[in-house]
């Protein structure tokens, strides 16, 4: 995983249960680090100025999104039920432990249960339940959780960089496109944005809900959060983006909506043609906003964006 007030902030936010997440911090955190420039690099396209002159953005579910990862989790049913198993038995709290963090819990559960004098019966048959209920989680209950919240929760992903060659490429249409420029920093801390604005985590591994779910069958105080945590952690391989997003938990009746954004200023992309530098010009002349114009270095890998200042014809 990335910065470490980055992980700090997921591991807090990933508590069990409610009551366990340290709130206060988490937003002081999130508070102390958010960026005054954030930007979103979008096409020409209509809807796009139709966002640019609304000052708004556009918040969508993650099944539309470009990452197949994006929102995934991963969770070990064999770790909930030898838990369950375990407690039910009466082992003790170091004897679970011990269990949950072996490779193979199921083993480890047989194990334990045939060492005890007289061994406990019936735990061949418990293990082979397990599997068939594991493998049907898997494959079945698993993949039904991660869409409901791919399809529910509203998204809007947003860069600390306009610099990026890659981002300009993948959302900019090759450099043709734009940027509209956002500081959050000074919004009422009831808005939208201040309440649902995060850092994104990259790391190797997909987020581990076990003991969330394990917590879940048990207690009503349970973190039913963690699918704002999925959305925010994604592979190493976005790490190039360092994102932020906008995360609301939504249904699925609608795929997206627009909410009101606080716009500072535009960047024009440095393969844009005249005509769309023209109608987004004229949109921020008419808004009040500044238009910036991106180049290329001449000498070395780097964008540079800096005030526009139109031809004279």
């Amino acid at each position: 995983m990335d910065r470490d007030w980055v992980r700090e902030l997921i591991e807090n936010f990933s508590s069990a249960t409610i009551g366990g997440m340290n709130i206060p911090k988490l937003i002081n955190e999130r508070q102390l680090h958010t960026p005054s420039r954030l930007f979103k690099i979008r096409t020409c396209s209509d809807f796009a100025l139709k966002n640019l002159a609304e000052k708004t953005l556009y918040l969508s579910v993650a099944n539309e999104f470009n990452d197949p990862y994006d929102t995934a989790f991963w969770a070990d049913y064999r770790k909930i039920a030898a838990w369950e198993k375990l407690d039910e038995l009466g082992f003790s709290k170091d004897q679970v432990v011990k269990v949950l963090e072996s490779k193979d819990p199921i083993s480890a559960v047989r194990a334990l249960a045939s060492a005890q004098e007289p061994p406990i019966p019936n735990v061949d048959q418990w293990l082979h339940e397990v599997e068939v209920l594991a493998q049907n989680f898997h494959t079945g209950q698993l993949p039904w959780l991660i869409d409901q919240f791919k399809s529910s929760y509203k998204i809007c992903s947003l860069s600390e960089r306009v610099d990026s060659v890659l981002m300009w490429s993948h959302y900019g249409y090759n450099h043709t496109g734009f940027a509209m420029e956002y500081d959050f920093t000074g919004l009422h801390r009831n808005h939208l944005s201040t309440l649902t604005l995060w850092p994104v985590a990259y790391t190797n591994q997909l987020f581990d809900v076990t003991h969330i779910l394990k917590t879940q069958r048990r207690d009503k105080d349970f973190n039913a959060l963690y699918g704002i945590v999925a959305s925010l952690c994604k592979a190493i391989d976005w790490q190039y983006e360092r994102e932020w997003r906008w995360v609301v938990p939504d249904d699925s009746q609608v795929k997206g909506f627009d909410v009101d954004a606080p716009l500072k200023a535009v960047h024009l992309g440095a393969r844009i043609s005249d005509p769309d530098a023209l109608r987004i010009m004229k949109i921020c002349s008419e808004i009040d906003i500044p238009v910036y114009k991106v180049r290329l270095s001449p000498h070395e890998y780097r964008m540079i964006s800096e005030p526009h200042i139109p031809a004279i014809e």
